[in-house]
């Protein structure tokens, strides 16, 4: 997905689920229902049912007696919710699950579980929180050299620059451009189209008639290949028509 394939990825994800009925070894469908359904879910920002298939996924590890996968789902299920309903209680939640696949050795993947704590910080309005969360995640990047959601992390610093109690339009834009350039040196195209997005948005706000915004995602979007009812390729195709776009998560 991160490459930007992302009716390939679609279409893998079925072909594994299909295929789960001829398993009856748990922690092997445990891990597939993880990867081809609720992981990709957390990527591409489907709420809805990631909160869905987590909870699905949970029962199903609780019953089967597969922890590190039963960790990890009931992370994705807390995101889900405390981003539907940022409550005290749900972000509480949510950092306590976190907190869980850590302290059992849960490493692989934490720089984008980190962001997603900052996602949500931004969500309820708690920039102070975001700004911890997203340091968390800049030092786990260097510490396990775990780049893969590097840009992400850039793009998120964008997002709190204009959160802040005193908005800063240049420094977010320089994140958004450093995110572009780190996904755009990793391939990571899903990535770089999120962050262009993001660069988009704030030029139609501060400079409406200063950048050329086709320039900017077109070429993205011709590097991905489908995707047409993902919320990235939906907020793309939004700004070239001048419509508002999907901010149901950062």
């Amino acid at each position: 997905m991160s490459l930007g394939l992302l009716d390939s990825a679609a279409r893998i994800s079925e072909q594994v689920r299909g295929d789960l009925s001829n398993h009856g070894h748990a922690t092997t469908i445990a891990s597939a229902r993880f990867c081809a359904t609720t992981w990709p879910e957390l990527v591409l920002g489907d709420l809805e049912g990631l909160e869905r298939d987590s909870t699905e996924l949970v029962a199903y590890c609780v019953d089967k007696k597969v922890e590190q996968i039963r960790l990890l789902a009931r992370f994705h299920r807390a995101f889900a919710r405390a981003m539907r309903d940022p409550t005290a209680d749900n972000i509480d939640t949510q950092r306590s699950a976190l907190d869980a696949v850590r302290s059992a050795g849960g490493n692989v993947g934490n720089s984008l579980a980190i962001s997603k704590l900052a996602e949500v910080s931004l969500k309820a309005g708690d920039w102070k929180s975001a700004e911890t969360d997203l340091a968390d995640g800049f030092g786990f990047v260097e510490q396990s050299g775990e780049q893969y959601w590097l840009a992400d992390l850039h793009r998120l610093s964008g997002q709190l620059a204009l959160r802040r109690p005193m908005p800063d339009p240049a420094r977010a834009e320089a994140c958004f451009a450093k995110a572009i350039e780190v996904a755009r040196n990793q391939d990571a195209r899903l990535l770089e189209l999120r962050a262009a997005i993001d660069l988009a948005h704030l030029w139609r706000e501060i400079r409406p008639d200063d950048r050329d915004l086709h320039a900017l995602l077109q070429p993205i979007l011709t590097a991905i290949e489908g995707g047409e009812t993902t919320r990235d390729v939906r907020n793309a195709r939004s700004l070239l028509d001048g419509e508002p776009i999907d901010w149901e998560a950062c």
